[in-house]
């Protein structure tokens, strides 16, 4: 019944992040983002460096209509986390040449989280095409017997989508950088 969206960077969510936070940057497509992957009508928790970011992520939120948020946390919250016992999440992560090698040899399904249009004007062959918005309603699509890689043309998608596979119990997803 909430969401946490942690604003730091991908690759600082990626070294150590709390498990089952979702990862947007915040940045200038936060708001698009959090409005496709965040609910109406649940409390929104923030994971953000400073109280100027959480202004900031609070008025992008509330400018789509996401106004639910209850608290907010400096990234001193992972050391707490830790110190409770828990172990941080981390992103696995890929290159070209190492997904290359590894869809040689079969051992990963790859995800291509662009849109509909880059997806048409061209893709890596034996792809699926679930673009970010769409993969909680298309999970069940994702095969899970090997390691999940997510790409797109930048990698900003990718992080995305990396952090909520992981976030719905996609242990397996990858990041391609």
């Amino acid at each position: 019944g909430t969401a946490v969206i942690d604003t730091r960077a991908a690759g600082a969510f990626a070294e150590g992040h709390i498990p089952g936070t979702v990862n947007i940057p915040l940045n200038k497509s936060f708001s698009t983002w959090a409005g496709w992957l965040v609910a109406y009508d649940v409390d929104i928790h923030l994971i953000a460096e400073d109280q100027h970011a959480v202004q900031l992520a609070v008025r992008e939120l509330a400018m789509i209509g996401l106004d639910r948020v209850a608290t907010w946390y400096a990234p001193a919250v992972l050391g707490d986390f830790q110190a409770a016992g828990h172990e941080l999440g981390v992103v696995a992560k890929v290159d070209a040449h190492g997904l290359a090698a590894r869809l040689a040899r079969g051992e990963v399904t790859l995800v291509d989280v662009r849109s509909r249009t880059e997806w048409e004007a061209g893709h890596l062959p034996g792809a699926i095409h679930i673009p970010v918005g769409y993969l909680a309603e298309r999970l069940s699509e994702i095969p899970r017997d090997k390691p999940v890689v997510l790409h797109c043309q930048s990698g900003a998608r990718s992080a995305i989508a990396t952090s909520v596979l992981l976030k719905l119990g996609v242990a397996r997803a990858t990041d391609m950088v």
